[in-house]
Formats: C-alpha cells, sequence, structure tokens
C-alpha cells in the first residue's frame, strides 16, 4: 500500500490510497513518485478551488452590499431590485437561454438601479411625480450604474443589462436612445421586468395594479416599448403566478447562481 497526503502549503486536503498493485508485486519507489507527483498536482487543484470559492463569496458579498444600499438610500423600493432579478431569471430561463447567459441576466437585475446611489435624494425620494429636469437628472443611473460596474473587471458582463434596462424598442428610451436593431437581450429582459415589478408595487403616486390591468398593458406596449419574445415567455409563466413567487422577496437578500453564474461570459 501506498499513502500519499494531499497537501498544499499547510493545509492537508486528504490523502491518495494505492493497494493491491496488479499480480501481486510490491510497490517500488518508483511507483511512490509516481503518486506522489500526481497528489501534488492534485493538491494544486484543490486549493485554487479553495481559493475560487473564496473569491466567489467575496463578490457576492460585494453584490449584496450594493444592493443593500439601493435599499438604505430608497427603503420605499425595498426589495425591487430583487425581484427584478428574480422575474428576469424565470423570463431567460423560459426562453431557453444558457445558464450562464441566464445568471448573468439575474445579476445585472440585481444591480440594474445601482447607479441611484448617485442621484440626489431630493429627487429619489421625492413625493410625487417628477419634473421633466429632475427626470433627467433620474434617467443618469443607468449611466452612473454602468461606471460603477466598470471598475469590475467580473461584472463587466452585466453592464448592458444595467445600461440598456430603459430603452425601447422604439427608440424612445434612455440613456442612447437605441431602437429593435440594436437593444441588446439582457436590456430587453430586464427592462420588462422592472416595468412589471414597478406597475405591481405601490408608489408614493400611485397604489399597485392587479394583475389583468398589467397584463394588458404589457401587451399593449409589445413592439414599441417591449420584446415580443420576452412578452411571450412572461405570459408562459403566468403573471400571476410569477408574482406569487417573488412575492415577499427582498426583506433578506439571496442570490440565486450556478456555481459560476457570477463570472465574465
Amino acid at each position: 500500500m501506498i499513502l500519499v497526503p494531499l497537501r498544499q502549503g499547510q493545509r492537508l486536503y486528504g490523502a491518495i490510497a494505492a493497494v493491491n498493485k496488479r499480480e501481486g508485486a510490491e510497490f517500488y519507489s518508483t511507483d511512490v513518485k509516481l503518486v506522489a507527483s500526481v497528489s501534488g498536482t492534485i493538491a494544486v487543484f484543490v486549493e485554487n478551488a479553495y481559493l475560487y470559492d473564496d473569491l466567489q463569496e467575496l463578490m457576492l458579498g460585494t453584490i449584496r452590499a450594493m444592493v443593500s444600499s439601493i435599499d438604505a438610500k430608497d427603503p420605499y423600493t425595498c426589495g425591487h431590485s430583487e425581484r427584478v432579478a428574480l422575474i428576469s431569471k424565470r423570463i431567460a430561463g423560459q426562453m431557453g437561454l444558457a445558464r450562464e447567459a441566464v445568471d448573468r441576466i439575474y445579476l445585472a437585475g440585481l444591480l440594474h438601479d445601482i447607479g441611484k446611489i448617485g442621484v440626489p435624494e431630493r429627487i429619489l425620494l421625492k413625493n410625487g411625480r417628477l419634473e421633466p429636469e429632475e427626470f433627467d437628472l433620474m434617467k443618469t443611473h443607468t449611466t452612473i450604474g454602468a461606471r460603477i460596474l466598470g471598475g469590475v473587471r467580473e461584472l463587466e458582463s452585466v453592464i448592458p443589462g444595467v445600461l440598456h434596462h430603459h430603452e425601447r424598442l422604439d427608440g424612445r428610451g434612455y440613456p442612447h436612445g437605441l431602437d429593435v436593431k440594436t437593444v441588446p437581450l439582457e436590456g430587453r429582459i430586464i427592462g420588462l421586468a422592472d416595468a412589471v415589478d414597478a406597475m405591481t408595487s405601490n408608489r408614493v403616486y400611485r397604489s399597485a395594479l392587479p394583475a389583468e390591468e398589467v397584463e394588458k398593458e404589457i401587451r399593449r406596449c409589445t413592439g414599441t416599448q417591449f420584446d415580443a419574445r420576452c412578452v411571450d415567455a412572461l405570459l408562459e409563466i403566468g403573471l400571476g403566478r410569477l408574482l406569487k413567487e417573488v412575492s415577499g422577496r427582498g426583506r433578506e437578500l439571496r442570490l440565486e447562481l450556478s456555481p459560476v453564474g457570477w463570472r465574465r461570459a
């Protein structure tokens, strides 16, 4: 029998055992060297896996802090970001997108309003509708959010969803007035999810709309504001069912990602 530890630095991860050599022969020094070499390679791999897990936890902790900072500044919309992220994730999944794309859209949904950190509180917390010049300042949250995330290499892939979730297919959205040919899919999905949550949540200037009215409004705006494929996926899930799934979310932020969901695509 050969027993070789899986050790990297001061950390012991386990051991490799080789037993019952074929034809009853004994193990020789060359066998020991071979197993030791293999154990060294495996130990490095295991150490990298642990480091990756630590890095992922650090990144997810950063995301939690970012999203919580939005709620801290605008408690009236507490939970909005998580609900948008969950609705976006369900729509993307229903559309058959790859798992990494779904996770990327989920992250973009969580962070889509991060730029509101840079919006003056007198506008963000105004008790009523915004004046045109105030709305112009509010619209800057998309570009502010993109700049914030642009400094985090691992989150660069979520920038399109954050930057373009207020674009419209008819070119009347912001910040760049993109049209049906240029609005990225992430922006289309998150824009629809954002609108759904906004219409079904209480605001200072109006009460939440019933699901029937929301569905009617979504259908009315399909092709001008909303992408038909995204709307079809939403309605296939069922608006009422989806609203029940996300109801009450946001009191405690929970990130729902695959093991590689936060990495750059």
